[in-house]
């Protein structure tokens, strides 16, 4: 396979792992989301919201993230059948509990300087209808979107490198490839 084909199938990967990466961040953080606004008048404490919203946003995620790398983004693996082996699963979902820890500890490192700094508790959002929203969902929205970014590039390296590998014999066509240009 040449440099260019190959260059050319990675970035079609990475375009449809964001796409993937996209819709499972909106599914992610519209269950955040509700979660946080259904239990902000609970008793629980903050960082129990925090836990709670992430996890349940992260149930959701990583089951469609499953369905749609499996099904769709990582097309070419060394074998398709063993991703739907209970292994298999077992050690995506373990991974993606990786990176549903470093999405928590994002959005809890987010929640305590926000509410350290500006006195906001994003744990406390309400659901406004107004054009600009109010601050603690701006401040909500972007702690999200920072934990995502974070999530999403742990699921991309586990998954690339340890999941969903390239067959290695076309990594040895390439070597031969390159050998005999030279």
């Amino acid at each position: 396979m040449k440099k260019t084909e190959k260059n050319k199938k990675i970035s079609l990967e990475i375009i449809r792992f964001a796409i993937t990466g996209a819709v499972c961040a909106l599914l992610d953080f519209l269950t955040s989301y509700l979660v946080t606004v259904l239990l902000k008048n609970s008793g629980l404490n903050d960082t129990l919201i925090v836990a709670l919203s992430t996890l349940a946003g992260f149930i959701v995620g990583v089951i469609t993230n499953y369905l749609l790398s499996t099904i769709w983004v990582f097309k070419n693996v060394r074998e398709g059948t063993k991703s739907r082996s209970f292994l298999f699963i077992l050690i995506f979902v373990l991974l993606s509990i990786g990176g549903w820890g470093l999405s928590f500890g994002t959005m809890e490192l987010c929640r305590i300087i926000i509410q350290n700094q500006s006195g906001i508790n994003i744990n406390e959002v309400k659901i406004a209808f107004s054009a600009l929203g109010t601050a603690d969902f701006w401040l909500f929205a972007v702690s999200f979107a920072l934990k995502t970014l974070v999530g999403m590039v742990w699921n991309y390296l586990t998954r690339k490198f340890i999941l969903y590998k390239a067959p290695k014999e076309e990594k040895v066509k390439v070597e031969e490839n390159n050998n005999e240009q030279e």
